[in-house]
């Protein structure tokens, strides 16, 4: 059946407003700039001919940048070898060269880092994983040390916070005495747990007889019962690396750190090392950090999963980078944190259910390039882009996603383009091309969405268009409209609900389908 266009208008809730753009994303803290003092590592004994082991000899560098207060550690264009490996904290977990505060890494052209195989430590004894790292901003980066009370000198408890709030109270008014301008803090919803809903900032002034403590950031969620914690000691703060490649079985690790930027740089995870060794990036609770430019892929004979900023990363921006692996995302209460511009090259295998996943608030996906195989094997549940994966608590903790104006070719049998299932994300503008027998889109999520799906382009194979399923409790005013759909599959629009349909809740008009053996059904 052919169709040129249909018009139709199911309202119940009315309308929901085009959302507003995305917030800005603070730049990263300055790094340190072309007056800082610098650091050769070959002054401090490098050879960087690919043979020799460097390690000792960059880490006399970084130490001596460190202890001066900060400044550029220069390498050579040449190849370093990081053959020495070295315990961090968590018995688990080693690294090759570590770096504390103030201390940028420059290279020349060509100047690579590589992980010797002396620089790989072996799996221990009863060990679940192993962490062999190449570099490691910040001393503490193996564990996540702002929530644990013996490190971080105790909790202090919160009346109830408020979200786009830029100041908190203090129980005890009285306790305010234990923070000063310029500390730095971790806001917990609760203290007990592994990974905790949670922000971070610094303290602008303190009112010490009203236990009003005044923060840098506002705050991204409302917490009723919370607790603070002074970090001071702990944060690792205007760190950075440009023009490196870095190469080994974890090239990147950065933690609790204000502050970071990675500029032109090349990370390759090396996956021919196997067993339980951990082949991706680990980027735990930053905040105002920067990826520009920046390569990520594998050298082995596998893709690897790319894990990016997690445990409450905010006020991030991944702009112009190339990402080639099985799997690209963050989340664990991530917020205000923007990808532009990005080329992404999924890899999938059938253990992958999303390609790429964006859970968090305020999250803007924009004018990037998408490619992706197979996702799950045939499944029917995976999805090359996700804006939300994660068990079922995650979801009221996600929300604001924009994914406009972006590219996706979509080669996935079984599967979904993009699923969409977050409260209330946008999916504006976007080109989507789709070959075999993939959904487009699959909206269906755990609470009452309120969608925005408009101007898309979808060029579908043999499966269908838009699936929307939504809770019996109604949408919660989605739009879908001005979108054209064209394929040969089943439906070109789909709309079901789960359980007795409420009284509309969905603007559905203007939307283009053709091809499709049904354009337009309704559940």
């Amino acid at each position: 059946m052919l169709m040129a266009e249909m018009t139709i208008a199911l309202v119940g809730f009315g309308a929901a407003p085009e959302p507003s753009a995305g917030a800005i994303v603070p730049a990263a803290e300055p790094l340190p700039g072309v007056q800082a003092a610098r650091y050769e590592v070959t002054d401090y004994g490098a050879v960087c001919d690919g043979i020799t082991d460097d390690t000792m000899a960059v880490q006399r560098a970084i130490n001596a940048a460190e202890s001066a207060g900060g400044g550029v550690v220069e390498f050579p264009g040449g190849t370093c070898l990081l053959n020495s490996s070295h315990p961090s904290r968590h018995p688990w977990f080693f690294y090759n060269l570590i770096i504390g505060s103030n201390v940028k890494l420059l290279g020349r052209p060509g100047a690579k880092l590589v992980q010797g195989p002396g620089g790989r430590h072996a799996l221990v004894p009863g060990a679940k994983e192993l962490r062999n790292t190449v570099l490691a901003f910040g001393p503490d980066y193996a564990e996540i040390r702002f929530q644990q009370a013996p490190v971080n000198g105790g909790f202090y408890k919160l009346q109830g916070t408020l979200a786009d709030h830029s100041s908190v109270v203090l129980a005890q008014p009285a306790q305010a005495e234990n923070f000063q301008r310029g500390d730095y803090v971790a806001i917990y919803e609760t203290n007990q747990g592994d990974v905790i809903p949670s922000e971070v900032s610094q303290i602008i002034f303190v009112a010490g007889a009203t236990g009003v403590l005044g923060l840098k950031y506002p705050l991204a969620r409302s917490f009723p019962n919370p607790v603070i914690a002074k970090v001071t000691s702990l944060v690792t703060t205007n760190v950075g690396m440009e023009n490196l490649i870095v190469q080994g079985i974890e090239p990147l690790a950065v933690t609790e750190t204000f502050g970071f930027k990675a500029l032109n740089c090349q990370f390759i995870i090396n996956t021919s090392v196997g067993g339980s060794n951990v082949t991706c990036l680990n980027l735990n609770t930053l905040r105002n950090f920067q990826f520009i430019g920046n390569t990520f892929t594998s050298a082995g004979p596998s893709y690897a999963a790319l894990e990016l900023t997690q445990r409450n990363s905010q006020d991030g921006l991944f702009g112009g980078n190339t990402f080639i692996g099985s799997s690209v995302g963050f989340g664990e209460y991530a917020a205000h944190i923007m990808l532009m511009n990005n080329h992404f090259h999924i890899h999938a295998n059938p253990s992958v259910v999303a390609g790429i996943f964006i859970g968090g608030l305020d999250v803007t996906f924009t004018n990037n390039e998408v490619q992706g195989g197979n996702i799950t094997g045939g499944s029917g549940w995976g999805a090359l882009l996700a804006d939300f994966m994660g068990p079922a608590e995650y979801a009221s903790y996600v929300g604001r996603i924009r994914i406009a104006h972006n590219t996706f070719e979509c080669q996935a049998d079984g599967d979904t383009c993009l699923g969409i299932f977050g409260a209330d994300t946008s999916v504006t503008g976007n080109r989507i091309t789709i070959t075999g027998s993939a959904r487009g889109l699959h909206v269906e999520g755990p609470l009452i969405q309120s969608n925005y799906i408009v101007g898309n382009q979808l060029q579908m194979g043999s499966g269908d268009g838009l699936v929307i399923v939504t809770p019996a409790s109604g949408s919660g005013g989605s739009v879908i409209a001005r979108n054209t759909i064209s394929g040969s599959g089943d439906f070109g629009i789909h709309l079901a609900t789960r359980g007795a349909p409420a009284a509309g809740g969905i603007t559905l008009s203007s939307n283009l389908v053709t091809g499709f053996k049904v354009p337009v059904s309704i559940r």
